[in-house]
């Protein structure tokens, strides 16, 4: 039943239409929960992304909304180029907005959800009331942050930010055969830039960590490599935005935090889709009070806390040779070719 107890209460508000907020949802409908989704975006999917999918994504996206079967992808480093795997691919990508849209029709059937397109939370006034950009008060028992990097619950619990990732990408209207990786130390630092083919077109860009390469620097890199590989920017599209990664909890009392909200993004890759997923099912689990399953967000932390370890290292230039050195030589035994 929605606003069981009056027209502007909830018992859930998500703030954010991604793929954290709308798989919350999902795992919300039917349930006799009075649930709202606050979308600040008329249109879904508008989101830095280069919508990379590996073999785990599918446990939650249906192969059928992939662009294309699993390709070859081939990691760059120096003079070295892997090719991976040699006999089929193990990367493919989606078009988050088709897979989003898809999923809020679904929503759309369930008696209990409400959603909003084009309306932003302005601001979480007490741990139970929020206001809306229309300046209407809504009152809730649960309220999850599934706003992105720059998220106004994050900030309303006043939690920091300072491990980043920033990300630009060109949207090219081509498509390339494979997915390439390119590992350059003096370029992008931690990070790397890709190559990432979609149905009808291509994302290029690069992340790096904002603590070892500043944003504008990043940028200039990542034009330079452009230039030098002769790749024609003029009719491109440019993208950018900020990746939070830092990880302070994702429970405080009746509010949650999910995905990029959450600092769960992996901060080595810049990957969030998986983590976006899970921690959105996690919440809803938690708001039913499904006690018997296991914590898919305490689960992830365990990989994402390596993850971290690995950054430390990487964060040294010499240490940053060694260990791609080591990761091109074991990849090289796992039946790739090394041109």
């Amino acid at each position: 039943m929605i606003n069981k107890n009056g027209k502007d209460y909830y018992d859930v508000i998500i703030v954010g239409a991604g793929i954290a907020g709308i798989e919350c949802a999902k795992n919300l409908g039917n349930t006799g929960l009075g649930v709202l989704i606050v979308e600040k975006n008329k249109n879904l999917g508008e989101k830095v992304c280069a919508g990379g999918i590996i073999l785990e994504d599918l446990e939650y996206i249906p192969k059928h909304f992939l662009n294309f079967n699993f390709r070859k992808i081939q990691i760059h480093y120096k003079d070295k180029t892997i090719i991976l795997p040699t006999d089929g691919g193990i990367i493919s990508t989606i078009n988050r907005k088709r897979l989003l849209n898809h999923e809020l029709k679904g929503l759309k059937k369930n008696d209990n959800i409400k959603i909003l397109t084009g309306v932003s939370v302005l601001k979480i006034l007490t741990n139970n009331t929020l206001e809306l950009s229309s300046s209407k008060k809504l009152r809730f028992k649960f309220l999850v942050g599934a706003d992105g990097s720059n998220s106004v619950c994050r900030k309303y619990l006043d939690l920091s930010t300072n491990k980043s990732i920033t990300a630009f990408q060109y949207i090219f209207p081509m498509e390339f055969k494979n997915f390439h990786i390119y590992l350059d130390d003096k370029l992008f630092g931690t990070g790397y830039l890709w190559i990432f083919p979609h149905k009808n077109y291509t994302s290029i860009g690069c992340i790096s960590d904002n603590r070892f390469i500043n944003t504008r620097q990043l940028r200039s890199n990542f034009n330079f490599w452009l230039e030098k590989n002769d790749i024609d920017v003029s009719k491109a599209r440019f993208q950018a935005a900020m990746i939070n990664y830092d990880y302070a909890g994702y429970k405080f009392g009746n509010i949650f935090l999910i995905g990029d909200a959450a600092g769960l993004t992996s901060g080595l890759n810049g990957k969030g889709i998986y983590s976006a997923f899970l921690s959105g099912r996690q919440v809803a689990n938690e708001i039913l009070q499904k006690k018997d399953l296991p914590n898919l967000i305490k689960v992830w932390l365990k990989r994402k806390r390596q993850e971290e370890i690995d950054i430390f290292f990487l964060k040294s230039v010499f240490l940053r040779n060694i260990y791609w050195s080591i990761g091109i030589r074991l990849l090289s035994f796992l039946k790739s070719r090394i041109l």
